[in-house]
């Protein structure tokens, strides 16, 4: 039975590594560079199977540049058992070489993920694949602002002291 209070994943990252896998596994193993072309343009509304799941996936992705694309297969692509996942780091070094016009900083690797991960997340969410986002308490956030300003005077201390 299936139950539709559930969604089909728990978070955005663990939706691209499935759609990434599953592409893989649809390509034979020979996966070229994702393009917007290859996205679906119609969103499903009940995904019932891993297939309508992906397409559901693609269609999250629609709107974003070549780059962010690429970026997403690098870092969500699939890897082989006891490889570690890929790091911003080595995204930026394959960026490089992927795309030798542009200058890739990993500080914009970091940019771009977070920019092309918050557009699937969202579409994710409007198509009910992911749980909403809980608004925090007001308690929640002072604790988060408190240990932050913590750690930065924490930091500012230590640095203050190597001087």
């Amino acid at each position: 039975m299936f139950d539709e209070s559930k969604t089909r994943f728990r978070r955005a990252e663990e939706a691209l590594r499935f759609y990434f896998r599953l592409r893989e596994l649809l390509h034979s193993g020979r996966t070229s560079r994702l393009v917007a072309e290859e996205l679906a343009v119609d969103a499903c509304t009940a995904a019932a199977n891993a297939i309508d799941d992906y397409q559901c996936i693609g269609w999250c992705m629609r709107g974003l540049d070549e780059i962010a694309l690429w970026l997403l297969s690098e870092l969500y692509g699939p890897g082989c058992f006891g490889v570690r996942r890929r790091t911003f780091t080595h995204a930026c070094k394959a960026g490089r070489l992927e795309f030798p016009d542009h200058e890739f900083r990993l500080r914009e690797v970091g940019v771009v993920h977070e920019h092309a991960l918050g557009v699937v997340e969202r579409g994710l969410r409007r198509l009910g694949m992911i749980p909403v986002r809980h608004r925090q308490s007001v308690h929640d956030r002072r604790g988060r602002i408190r240990t932050v300003s913590k750690r930065a005077h924490y930091r500012g201390r230590r640095a203050a002291n190597r001087g």
